[in-house]
């Protein structure tokens, strides 16, 4: 166990969240020493995914007044999901959704990291550090937790908006150079078995409550 190690990265998260807020209205961003690792690439990386396309939708949305009902009194946007036939529901908060220069509509998660995240397990012959191996494994377990945590908010974006998401995204900082920024772009058929995975567990955890 790492005392404290969770409140610093709840910490670090919020500072992220707020920054790329900021970021996207167009304020300048001043990382504290300790963030700047995490923040360094990432206003490119931000610029790059939203270039010709449109924000509709963050964390504390400002553009879509016909959304606004799902705005609380704290600037902040909830969007929910609830089954009319079997009572299951919640509610969440979703980082950022926006139309890319193709058109297509993309629900992103903001995530910091003291390692990387992967799509894959490291090769066993892979000429790689013990710690970065460690951390590409565990990497691999973040990554599939966020996946499910994208369905459920594609699920409510969909119920709430009204909007269809044809893609769904991680966007990882790490203090690590070679993994500044990764981006994890899932497409319609993975979003559509990411849907039926989340829903998997929600089944599971109402019918144990």
């Amino acid at each position: 166990m790492n005392p404290g190690a969770m409140e610093k990265a709840a910490e670090r998260g919020s500072w992220i969240h707020n920054a790329v807020e900021n970021h996207i209205r167009g304020l300048q961003v001043h990382p504290p020493t300790d963030y700047t690792p995490y923040w360094d690439n990432m206003p490119q990386k931000l610029d790059e995914l939203f270039s010709n396309g449109k924000v509709l939708w963050s964390e504390k949305p400002f553009n879509q007044p016909q959304w606004s009902k799902y705005v609380g009194d704290d600037g902040v946007g909830r969007i929910h999901y609830y089954d009319d036939v079997t009572g299951w529901g919640y509610a969440g908060c979703c980082d950022v959704i926006y139309k890319d220069g193709n058109g297509e509509i993309i629900l992103g998660d903001f995530k910091t990291s003291v390692g990387p995240y992967s799509a894959n397990f490291p090769k066993a012959k892979a000429d790689i550090p013990e710690q970065t191996r460690k951390a590409l494994i565990s990497g691999v377990f973040k990554l599939k937790k966020t996946q499910l945590q994208l369905a459920a908010y594609t699920l409510a974006a969909e119920t709430c908006l009204g909007i269809k998401i044809d893609k769904t995204q991680i966007i990882v900082s790490t203090p690590i150079p070679e993994y500044s920024v990764q981006v994890f772009t899932f497409g319609k058929e993975q979003v559509e078995k990411h849907k039926e995975q989340w829903l998997q567990v929600l089944r599971k955890f109402y019918e144990s409550n």
